[in-house]
């Protein structure tokens, strides 16, 4: 393509963008709302993401050994049980350790254990699992192996926790790809349309166009341009109400001291950011591509 047919195509994005502004208006105005709420979204998906993350990593079994296991033998079973599949570490806590964590715990109402003659805590080993998804079926084949050595009395884990967790994630991911969906769907509809109405109102001088020999290329070049500019001019906008909104609640949540203990928020990577970008202008090219498409056929 030559300069003056790039020039010429430059001049058609303005004159088409001056005919109807309030369309390309409503299109940037469209996918910048989109994305937002997009955006919203993600940051909300990856700071939830992270706190899934640690909550699986702090996901613990906690097996009791029996009062008559010496500490040499409770050792010994540590190593047997850390050699077991998916056992990422296991932490035998003798009963001293076992009393002086409960001391700390209760500082403030350390008046409470004063009166103790013996130590009532038996110890135990704190096994720590892979870092996968917590599964309630390979946890209980773990625990029901570690029920089957004689040394140890019991085996907890938090079971209703578990259950609620997987429950949890699982919906939280299936909300994510359907509310995803459901943007891109609807903003692809708007652009869609609103590059329809454009293309109704200059109808006579594409038909024109064709006649005296114009291709398709240079015919649709324009309005691939001015949809792809839209993309994103509306993705920047997203990004920078959506940074705005952060950079104001993240000072906010400081100032009150209120930010998770397991983490600052954070906001999107830069991944992340050239993704909603390109969300952005693919949605634009999509709808263009539709209705032209639509629009050639009739």
């Amino acid at each position: 393509m030559n300069q003056t047919a790039l020039v010429s195509i430059f001049r058609r994005v303005k004159r088409n963008f001056w005919a109807v502004p309030h369309l390309h208006v409503a299109a940037t105005g469209t996918i910048a709302f989109s994305l937002l709420i997009a955006g919203l979204f993600l940051v909300l998906y990856t700071n939830v993401n992270d706190l899934i993350a640690v909550w699986k990593k702090d996901f613990r079994i906690i097996a009791y050994v029996k009062k008559e296991v010496s500490a040499g033998q409770g050792k010994a079973l540590r190593d047997t049980v850390n050699r077991m599949e998916g056992i990422q570490t296991v932490t035998y806590v003798s009963q001293e350790e076992a009393l002086h964590q409960l001391r700390k715990q209760m500082k403030h109402r350390s008046s409470l254990l004063e009166g103790l003659q013996t130590n009532p805590l038996p110890a135990s080993l704190e096994i720590e699992l892979v870092h996968t998804d917590p599964d309630e079926g390979r946890i209980g084949n773990v625990v029901r192996t570690l029920e089957g050595f004689p040394e140890i009395e019991s085996v907890e884990y938090a079971r209703a926790w578990l259950r609620r967790f997987t429950g949890f994630v699982t919906f939280f991911r299936l909300a994510t790809l359907v509310i995803g969906a459901v943007i891109f769907a609807t903003t692809v509809f708007i652009c869609s349309n609103t590059i329809r109405l454009t293309l109704y109102a200059r109808r006579e001088e594409l038909a024109v166009m064709q006649i005296i020999g114009a291709t398709d290329a240079f015919v649709k070049a324009p309005y691939y341009l001015q949809n792809i500019l839209e993309g994103l001019l509306g993705s920047a906008i997203a990004l920078g109400i959506l940074f705005g909104a952060y950079y104001l609640l993240t000072a906010r949540l400081a100032a009150q001291q209120v930010l998770l203990s397991a983490g600052n928020m954070r906001f999107l990577s830069g991944w992340e950011i050239i993704a909603l970008l390109l969300s952005g202008i693919t949605m634009a090219w999509l709808g263009c591509y539709l209705s032209l498409k639509q629009f050639t056929k009739s």
